[in-house]
């Protein structure tokens, strides 16, 4: 809801983000945040050391295969887009030191640019005057990656249940063939508005749709990620052979639930080592097909091509 106590929520949150400070989400994943209807998630990550909140389905889809990729090295999701001019969003890593970074144009000028009323709120001074101040946009997830060897970079994810929820605004809802133009048109600037915000300091904007994943990577990929975090106390040398004797077993074609059966039979702890084997499939050290449902009763089989390469399109920082 558009407020002032909102305003004020997601300025305290991310107005003066700087690298090194733990980022809050502009909005949280719990009830009176999030809105209504949505089906919120938080997810833990093991790479970024908190917890991300997702406030849907895709949203939380598009998080894991993002996270699974291995050179992603941070995410900003309900990620403010700044009214007025602001400096890139790499300015101050680490990583960028020395790089030549175009700062964002503001959404108000934007918005003034494309013929869009941008959002608004009556916010009441400390004087008790009352006046007009913009209201930010958010987008849904901003991912930074660092491939070796290249610099790092940036790449806005705007993200929808279908791709056809891009073109109209309340989509599912009932109205007049008036409404229906006029949610047509502000869809249309709303996606304009984020994508030349992001432009103007060369980011790249993918819009993505939940069916444009494979529904078997989506399963895949979410019941590997449940594991991932997982803390094992076992003897890492322990661990360490275990995971040799799994590898074996899958390049041999052999399921690979026995082994972690006889290794809960002789040290306990059967659910770590099962724990385990998820884990090294999601660390990427088993080259398991994850467009086939991960049954590890069932004899994996081996990558025929590599989910990341698949969908590169989606992080790659020109249109391809």
């Amino acid at each position: 809801m558009i407020s002032q106590k909102t305003l004020t929520r997601i300025r305290n949150r991310q107005g003066n983000f700087r690298w090194g400070d733990d980022y809050l989400p502009a909005i949280f994943a719990v009830p009176g945040e999030a809105p209504k209807g949505s089906r919120v998630c938080r997810l833990n990550s093991r790479k970024l050391e908190r917890a991300l909140h997702l406030l849907s389905i895709p949203e939380r889809v598009f998080t894991q295969l993002a996270l699974f990729h291995p050179a992603v090295f941070d995410i900003h999701e309900q990620k403010l887009l700044h009214p007025q001019a602001h400096v890139h969003p790499l300015h101050g890593h680490p990583l960028a030191q020395g790089a030549s970074l175009k700062p964002l144009a503001g959404t108000l000028a934007i918005a003034n640019h494309i013929g869009m009323d941008h959002a608004k709120v009556v916010v009441e001074t400390s004087s008790g005057e009352r006046k007009w101040a913009a209201y930010p946009y958010l987008g849904d997830l901003l991912i930074y990656l660092n491939a070796p060897g290249a610099a790092p970079y940036a790449v806005n994810w705007n993200i929808k249940l279908s791709k056809y929820d891009f073109m109209e605004k309340r989509r599912s809802s009932l109205k007049s063939l008036a409404t229906r133009r006029k949610d047509r048109q502000l869809a249309e600037l709303r996606l304009r508005l984020e994508e030349e915000y992001y432009l103007s300091a060369g980011i790249r904007t993918v819009n993505l749709s939940l069916d444009e994943i494979d529904p078997i990577v989506v399963a895949n990929l979410d019941q590997v990620f449940g594991a991932h975090d997982r803390p094992l106390d076992l003897n890492p040398q322990l661990l360490e052979d275990f995971s040799q004797q799994v590898h074996n077993d899958f390049i041999c074609g052999r399921p690979l639930a026995p082994v972690a059966i006889a290794f809960g039979k002789k040290w306990g702890n059967r659910d770590q080592f099962l724990a385990r084997i998820y884990q090294d499939i999601w660390d990427r050290n088993l080259a398991v097909d994850l467009f086939q449902y991960i049954q590890i009763d069932q004899p994996l089989e081996h990558a025929r091509y590599d989910v990341i390469e698949h969908y590169r399109s989606f992080f790659s920082e020109t249109a391809q």
